[in-house]
C-alpha cells in the first residue's frame, strides 16, 4: 500500500492535476469555485472515470486505487472487485 507523506493539495487552477506513483493514475480537478469541488475525475492509461464529485458532495476526494487493498477490503468486498473489473473494460460504473 502507498500512502503519501503530506498532504496532496489541489486548487483547481494551475495546481490541478496529482500524478500517482510511476505515473500508473492522475487525479483531476475539472472544476472548484474555491469552496467546493464540482468536478474531479482519475485518468489511467485505459481510460477515465466520470465526475466523482457527487460521492461527497464536493467537500473532499477520497480514493482507493487498485483490487487488493488491504485497509478497505472487508468493508468493499462484495462489490468492489466487480465494479473495477468493469471500469477497466470501459463501462461507466461512477454513475
Amino acid at each position: 500500500m502507498i500512502t503519501n507523506k503530506e498532504a496532496i493539495v489541489l486548487d483547481g487552477g494551475a495546481n490541478n492535476v496529482f500524478v500517482g506513483p510511476d505515473a500508473q493514475f492522475k487525479i483531476v480537478i475539472d472544476e472548484f469555485d474555491g469552496t467546493t469541488i464540482k468536478a474531479w475525475h482519475v485518468e489511467t492509461a485505459r481510460g477515465k472515470t466520470a465526475n466523482l464529485s457527487t460521492r461527497s458532495g464536493g467537500k473532499h476526494i477520497d480514493l482507493v486505487i487498485g483490487k487488493a487493498c488491504r485497509s478497505t477490503v472487508h468493508f468493499i468486498s462484495r462489490w468492489y472487485n466487480a465494479m473495477y473489473d468493469e471500469f477497466l473494460s470501459g463501462k461507466d460504473v461512477f454513475k
